[in-house]
């Protein structure tokens, strides 16, 4: 009996990192979540958006005023994911960390809308229903 144990026990540990070789390191219970950035800068000011993680170039993409950007994701095994956005206008280069999930994961819930504006970009805070603003890196 304890042999048939131990045979599942090393089936079961087997199985599991198979699937998580398969997930690429992502578990499949893990919610998408979405980005959203919306160019917000005035009329005729197009937006350069060029977003990275340590895994992924998601590559650059113009975003017209009123319009948005968004790209989704499942967050690590590890809980470690972490996106940074370049952003250009009037040839000017502006940085976010767009996504964090340490920061984000209760912030953001599964969505995480930030507004693009001259001086700063917010981001919508679902908890105190507010705009958590900041000053471009």
């Amino acid at each position: 009996m304890v042999h048939s144990v131990s045979h599942i026990s090393i089936f079961l540990l087997v199985l599991i990192s198979y699937l998580t070789i398969l997930c690429e390191g992502k578990v499949l219970f893990f919610p998408i979540r979405h980005v959203h950035l919306k160019n917000n800068l005035g009329d005729g000011v197009n937006l350069q958006v060029h977003c990275k993680s340590g895994d992924d170039d998601l590559g650059v993409h113009n975003v017209t005023h009123g319009a948005d950007y968004e790209f989704q994701f499942r967050v690590n095994i590890f809980g470690t994911t972490q996106f940074f956005c370049g952003l250009v206008w009037n040839n000017k280069l502006h940085y976010i960390d767009a996504y964090i999930h340490k920061r984000d994961k209760q912030r953001c819930g599964p969505d995480c809308f930030w507004t693009i504006k001259q001086d700063q970009a917010c981001l919508y805070n679902y908890h105190t229903r507010s705009q958590d603003c900041i000053a471009y890196k």
